[in-house]
């Protein structure tokens, strides 16, 4: 059930596309390191369910609409439902986390209950988008449901999706207590909302040519309100959005298929490969073939730690 993975799958509006059937239990379990995402960074999204995390090793910086906090070793969070989000590793080396992402139905039950009515629904509707806890601030009992959580998770034993409902519970009740509701984020979310048209419009066109008209128009706004609403919320402008979506999908394909540097770059809406080669080492770090021989030196590294897994099981 736990899960250590490296991108995460968005569809045109940023919305995360969940890899597993989560109709019956809906919970996915992260248990990764930042550092092994592209750039160390998980780029903007957004999700209908409810999420936290605690950060286990380094630093991260965590982008909320258009705010920005960090988070120190030992320190977890929560981020609330349809709210944009992203991670970027700050401190030099690891920055493990675990996280859950949940549907609200996982602890509000049916629809009309009291959980859902009177506790889950009011959180997810108007509740903060975000909260910080820190085990000096007396925030012990969301470590140690967290944790209790995570290890029936692990150990998967029969009924454990009992003990999970139950730490999960007691952790928005933590956050409700710790919270205040308010109108606020219902104010946001209206510009939040284009953003996301814009985001669609550009998912379906960053391979094409595309101009800060364009994407302004797919909200039925000025240039100026999406070039405000871009630095607002990402920090970037639309055309260094677009620039930051090509070189992440050039590094995916370099990292996964053996085409060549020239047909990714044209492939992903660059005029020519040298000014693709430079944007993409100003990005990462390296040059695309390079940044290709480490992907694969890692996956050979990988397999080899594996091999010598299974080898060691099978002798003992």
């Amino acid at each position: 059930m736990i899960q250590s993975r490296t991108s995460v799958f968005t569809d045109g509006e940023g919305k995360e596309l969940l890899e597993e059937d989560l109709r019956f239990f809906p919970l996915i379990v992260n248990d990764g390191d930042i550092r092994q995402y592209i750039a160390g960074h998980i780029p903007s999204h957004w999700h209908k369910e409810l999420e936290i995390f605690v950060l286990h090793k380094g630093s991260v910086r965590i982008g909320i609409g258009d705010c920005f906090y960090t988070l120190q070793a030992g320190e977890g969070c929560f981020i609330n439902a349809e709210v944009i989000h992203s991670f970027t590793a700050e401190a030099p080396g690891s920055c493990a986390f675990r996280s859950f992402v949940f549907g609200p139905d996982v602890v509000g039950g049916m629809p009309g209950s009291v959980f859902d009515t009177a506790y889950v629904r009011p959180l997810v509707e108007s509740g903060v988008p975000f909260l910080e806890f820190r085990e000096e601030d007396g925030d012990g009992l969301y470590f140690e449901q967290f944790r209790r959580a995570f290890q029936a998770c692990a150990e998967e034993c029969y009924g454990f999706e009992f003990q999970v409902r139950e730490a999960l519970s007691n952790i928005l009740l933590h956050v409700k207590a710790k919270s205040r509701t308010g109108a606020a984020r219902a104010v946001a979310s209206a510009q939040e909302a284009r953003l996301k048209d814009m985001l669609l419009w550009i998912d379906g066109h960053f391979r094409e040519g595309a101009s800060v008209s364009d994407i302004a128009g797919a909200a039925n706004i000025c240039v100026r309100e999406c070039q405000r609403i871009f630095r607002q919320y990402l920090h970037y402008s639309p055309m260094e959005y677009v620039q930051r979506k090509r070189i992440f999908a050039a590094a995916k394909q370099l990292a996964d298929t053996d085409g060549s540097v020239t047909d990714i770059a044209l492939g992903c809406g660059f005029s020519n490969s040298s000014y693709f080669c430079k944007l993409f080492k100003a990005l990462m770090g390296s040059t695309p073939g390079k940044y290709r021989e480490g992907v694969q030196a890692s996956l050979s590294g990988q397999a080899g730690t594996a091999k010598g897994l299974a080898k060691d099981l099978s002798s003992s």
